[in-house]
């Protein structure tokens, strides 16, 4: 996926959402060097939209299931959702540094 700043998107802005349109090119862009949001095809959007909202259903399926077989109390099943969140933002910021 080619990078473009946002200096080179206000100076080319027509350009590159032509070539996202006829090319299905896509596009990082940055400001100050950090990544801040991308341009795709509005297409692979929707794609990308349609699979999350089918995994997500999978995994509340899978979860409804576990939970009927276990004997899980909420307050344990929160504790461990928040630890594994805290966990997963202890990385995310390692690897930033």
């Amino acid at each position: 996926m080619d990078r473009v700043t946002t200096l080179d998107l206000r100076a080319h802005l027509g350009e590159l959402l032509d070539r996202v349109r006829l090319q299905f090119a896509a596009f990082i862009v940055e400001r100050k060097g950090r990544e801040v949001a991308a341009i795709i095809p509005a297409e692979r959007l929707r794609r990308v939209e349609e699979f999350a909202r089918r995994r997500a259903a999978e995994l509340e399926a899978l979860q409804d299931e576990h939970m009927e077989s276990q004997d899980h109390k909420p307050r344990d099943i929160e504790r461990a959702l928040g630890d594994a969140v805290r966990l997963v933002k202890a990385e995310r910021k390692a690897r930033r540094r």
